[in-house]
């Protein structure tokens, strides 16, 4: 008999959304974005992401089966809530939330180098947790905990339609007793605009989870193919469709997710 579990987690599955800083503003599908939003401008921005799963990868990176007997799958689903303003020239500053109410975040970014054709912003941010007895995808993030996440952007202009991003970041995972694990991630996306304001996209994302309790670290590499549509001069629609290619300890997912970005001036 087929066991489908569903779970709803945070909305790191929607884009692996900002990556692991939450609140904050992207051009692209993962990648935190180097520029920073408008002074007082104001983007609202709901999402939605639904995985699946049926593999995992074991201590040496080879896939098997969630259960050797029968059919299972793993579903992830998530919808949850993203505001960030622009308060001053070159910082914003946002916040995330869960539709359960059980994750909250906090982040800032400030872009201190905006040339024609290269951007670098840093930011910072802190994620917290009520969810008891749940390990998220991307963070690590255990039950009742916090986290701290800073790193940096970077985008290069090589055209008025093609374009990099670049983020990479480190997170530490804690409690009011114990530090759970320090973690790396980065990501990388290249993005070509078509006519119509629509933006094909294709890129990588790599995660890496160093365990300071009696758990093996992970890592995981997923392929992360998209596009965004801007049809109006206050909203932009995305669609992203991540698929894991290599992992070490963790599920293997496939899957697709959707935002919709509002801007209010």
């Amino acid at each position: 008999m087929k066991k489908v579990v569903v779970i709803f987690l945070i909305l790191i599955f929607i884009v692996e959304l900002k990556a692991q800083i939450l609140g904050v503003s992207n051009d692209k599908l993962v990648v935190v974005g180097a520029e920073s939003i408008a002074t007082k401008v104001f983007e609202f921005e709901p999402g939605f992401g639904y995985l699946w799963s049926t593999k995992a990868y074991d201590d040496n990176g080879s896939l098997n089966p969630l259960k050797q007997e029968g059919d299972s799958t793993l579903l992830l689903q998530a919808l949850a809530f993203r505001f960030t303003y622009g308060f001053a020239k070159n910082f914003e500053l946002g916040s995330f939330i869960t539709s359960d109410l059980n994750t909250f975040s906090l982040g800032i970014k400030y872009t201190f180098l905006n040339k024609d054709k290269v951007v670098m912003g840093a930011f910072l941010g802190t994620n917290f947790s009520n969810k008891s007895d749940l390990v998220f995808r991307n963070t690590g993030l255990f039950g009742k905990t916090a986290a701290v996440v800073g790193g940096f952007a970077f985008m290069a202009k090589f055209s008025e339609k093609l374009s990099l991003d670049i983020d990479v970041q480190y997170q530490n995972v804690f409690d009011n007793k114990i530090s759970y694990s320090d973690d790396i991630f980065s990501a990388a996306e290249l993005g070509y605009r078509l006519p119509k304001n629509v933006q094909l996209i294709g890129g990588f994302s790599f995660k890496y989870n160093h365990f300071k309790i009696d758990r093996p670290d992970s890592y995981l590499l997923t392929f992360y193919p998209g596009i965004t549509v801007n049809p109006g001069k206050t909203f932009v629609m995305i669609l992203n469709v991540p698929f894991d290619l290599l992992g070490r300890n963790v599920d293997r997912f496939n899957g697709f997710t959707f935002a919709l970005t509002i801007s209010l001036n």
